[in-house]
């Protein structure tokens, strides 16, 4: 895993830095077009923030909803508006963060902090420094990095030590959470808080073939903000490798998920089975769907 974890540096790096330099386009996504929300649930418009969405309509497998208004997933939010922080708390009834960034992140991009929310730092990368190089150093990383470093970064994503802690807390969170909505990031919302929905989803019950167009709608929602930093990070550096490597990075691909899919597969047998060593028996697994499920 050290060298997914080096492939993980640059995922983080791409976006704090190159999201920075492109600008941010939350208030421009929302012309994002509806979209089906038995599949997607529903895109919260902000002007802070642009991969936000309540995954709340989802359907399950036997016809079941996730409810509205319980958990949402986001990117960093270090943008949110005075705006915004009123839409989620009251809209949406935002009660708990649950943040998956490293220590250099949080530090580098605090989240806006909102009275009477809760927060939880739960880093699920064993690197505290993680993403805290130069954009120098960033640069030379992609230009020698394999083609294959997202899959690989995924892989460790489900498999590392830290990764398997931090996630374990999440579902306790959710556990926790009574009443009022939960929302969980990192810092664009589509790796570590890809694999975060797709195990809640896996939790409740959807069907693989939703979880993995859920997954991919980052694309979509990032679009603004990816172009922007693909065109700055092209005024870095000519470097094609380095080029090809930043797009990989920004993007969401159906190799990076299947990765993870594979690496549970290999070690544990299923994703049940590794949902169990994170923490949900059959009956806090049980206890999680009367919570987060409506017929």
């Amino acid at each position: 895993m050290k060298r997914s974890m080096k492939s993980g540096i640059v995922v983080v790096l791409g976006t704090m830095l190159f999201t920075t330099l492109g600008g941010a386009v939350g208030a421009d996504a929302k012309t994002t077009k509806p979209a089906n929300k038995a599949i997607y649930g529903k895109y919260i418009p902000l002007e802070g923030a642009s991969n936000v969405q309540d995954l709340g309509g989802i359907k399950t497998t036997n016809g079941s909803v996730v409810k509205a208004h319980r958990i949402i997933r986001s990117n960093k939010m270090i943008g949110y508006t005075k705006h915004d922080a009123k839409v989620m708390t009251g809209t949406y009834k935002l009660k708990t963060v649950v943040d998956f960034r490293s220590n250099s992140e949080i530090k580098s991009t605090p989240d806006l902090k909102i009275a009477g929310v809760k927060y939880i730092k739960d880093g699920v990368v064993k690197d505290s420094n993680f993403g805290g190089n130069t954009q120098a150093e960033f640069a030379q990383q992609l230009a020698v990095m394999s083609p294959n470093h997202m899959p690989e970064f995924y892989q460790g994503l489900v498999s590392d030590k830290i990764s398997i802690k931090g996630y374990k807390l999440f579902f306790k969170q959710l556990l926790n959470q009574k009443k009022g909505s939960t929302l969980f990031h990192c810092t664009d919302g589509k790796d570590r808080t890809g694999i975060g929905a797709m195990l809640f989803l896996s939790a409740m019950g959807v069907s693989k073939k939703t979880i993995m167009q859920e997954y991919l709608r980052s694309n979509h929602n990032l679009a603004k903000d990816n172009a922007a930093a693909i065109s700055a990070m092209d005024k870095v550096t000519t470097n094609k490798a380095a080029r090809a490597n930043f797009r990989r990075l920004k993007a969401v691909k159906k190799a990076y998920l299947n990765a993870a899919y594979k690496k549970i597969n290999q070690k544990y047998g299923s994703t049940n089975n590794y949902l169990k060593k994170l923490g949900l028996t059959a009956h806090k697994k049980a206890q999680l769907r009367s919570m987060y499920l409506v017929k």
